[in-house]
């Protein structure tokens, strides 16, 4: 029997009071993932990670010394990642942001923390925003410098002036119409109209809104807060994915969300592993959580 997935009463005596509070709340969440789906989903992301090192170490037979050594750097990273999933359990969680065990419990965690919310939805709206001229290249997430572009969007947070607080998460989406990763936020951001409008006005300027040839590009989304429990979990879900465009009947371009392939989800899961639950959550104006 997995460490994991044990009977209701040997999870119960494993769990501390925090965590047993926290499965309560997990239950009254209609849709809210199980102990068991994130199981499932921790051995998935084993054997992709797998997977994936074995293609790379395939592909790179015939590169350049110096590619072969990058690849094998990124390689060893990968098989830490996955020794660490391996070794996963309620008694001793590994605490990595890209174990979907560790990262349901940091999502049970924010939703505790922001119930205070609940009754006061008015006052908050639900952002998205898409940062098109920090697109990063197929093979470029490894080495991309996240915790530049953090600070880029706090002194954008900044300079709109907020007075309350914001919180939500960063993910990153792989398109496969451009082969390039698109950064993106979901944010919980207070409903105040002059720092809304100083956003949106720095979300549109040139540099973001012409990156993508063709394509119109929506960098600021806003959404009322309706569905409390399904609109603050879709902030912090950690679900990195791949995006497919389409166009539907009548010529417009839409897009679906895939799994990415196992290349693509190693590197993914590595690069949330390297910056942490504290790094994928994006904060103003709220203590942070230690990692």
């Amino acid at each position: 029997m997995s460490g994991i997935t044990k009977n209701a009463r040997e999870l119960n005596q494993c769990l501390t009071k925090e965590e047993r509070k926290l499965e309560k709340l997990a239950k009254s969440i209609p849709g809210f993932e199980t102990r068991e789906d994130a199981e499932k989903e921790r051995l998935y992301r084993i054997k992709k990670i797998t997977k994936a090192v074995r293609q790379n170490r395939h592909d790179n037979r015939e590169q350049l010394p110096e590619i072969k050594k990058n690849q094998k750097t990124w390689r060893g990273r990968a098989l830490r990642l996955r020794r660490r999933l391996m070794q996963c359990t309620i008694e001793s969680p590994c605490g990595s942001a890209a174990c979907p065990q560790c990262f349901r419990q940091h999502r049970l965690r924010k939703l505790a923390e922001l119930e205070g919310l609940r009754k006061n939805r008015k006052a908050y709206r639900v952002v998205t925003l898409i940062y098109y001229d920090a697109m990063q290249e197929r093979d470029a997430l490894p080495a991309w410098n996240y915790n530049r572009f953090k600070e880029r969007i706090y002194k954008m947070i900044k300079r709109a002036g907020f007075v309350g607080r914001i919180v939500g998460g960063f993910e990153m989406d792989f398109h496969d119409d451009i082969q390039r990763w698109m950064p993106h936020l979901h944010l919980l951001v207070p409903n105040e109209k002059k720092p809304l409008q100083v956003l949106r006005k720095a979300m549109r300027k040139d540099k973001n809104m012409q990156t993508r040839p063709g394509i119109v590009s929506r960098p600021m989304k806003m959404q009322k807060l309706r569905d409390f429990d399904k609109q603050v979990t879709y902030c912090f879900k950690g679900m990195w994915q791949e995006l497919r465009s389409y166009e539907d009947g009548i010529g417009d371009r839409r897009t679906r969300k895939h799994r990415l392939p196992p290349a693509l989800l190693a590197q993914a899961l590595c690069k949330q592993d390297e910056i942490g639950f504290t790094g994928l959550t994006f904060t103003a104006g709220v203590r942070k959580r230690r990692k």
